[in-house]
């Protein structure tokens, strides 16, 4: 998580026991306009968003808007690069079960995960892949379920059932 730090702001300092201020050696002065421009193209440059900036500053949402546009930076930024050959690996690689799987592994929403896939047209591909994989997955894990239910005794359909105890 970031951490941001807000710019000097003039504040009242609180009083000390023997009645000077504490701070009192620091001069406060209010923030011209200009510095908080300055510290809104930092904050945007650092990779802050347009609601962490606002929220620091105390400014609204347009104002911090604004800022950065008229500083001549693009106000939406590229869109995040997606690796689809990182996709395409991860889905080849052995055990993966679903496109959600991918997602969390590549920290891709899942959304992202099958437009890229639908993208390079291996949509049917990725669909009957997982499908099968999943198929011997079920096999499997019904076959070391078997194993274990031959291990419990079992009891004759006809065979009455005594019950453990009886509540009047």
């Amino acid at each position: 998580m970031r951490t941001i730090t807000p710019p000097p702001t003039p504040r009242t300092a609180a009083k000390s026991p023997a009645g000077r201020q504490a701070g009192a050696d620091i001069p406060r002065r209010p923030v011209r306009r200009e510095e908080r421009e300055a510290w809104v193209i930092a904050f945007y440059m650092g990779g802050a968003t347009v609601g962490e900036i606002a929220g620091v500053l105390a400014a609204g949402r347009e104002w911090v808007r604004q800022c950065v546009v008229g500083a001549g930076l693009a106000w939406r930024r590229g869109a995040r690069q997606i690796d689809a050959i990182a996709i395409l690996r991860e889905v080849r690689r052995t055990g993966t079960l679903s496109l959600k799987e991918v997602a969390a592994r590549l920290g891709y929403s899942e959304e992202t995960v099958r437009q890229s896939v639908a993208a390079l047209g291996m949509t049917e591909s990725v669909r009957r892949l997982m499908r099968l994989r999943r198929r011997a997955a079920r096999r499997v894990a019904l076959a070391n379920a078997s194993a274990d239910l031959n291990a419990l005794p079992l009891r004759a359909i006809g065979a009455r059932r005594i019950p453990a105890v009886r509540v009047a």
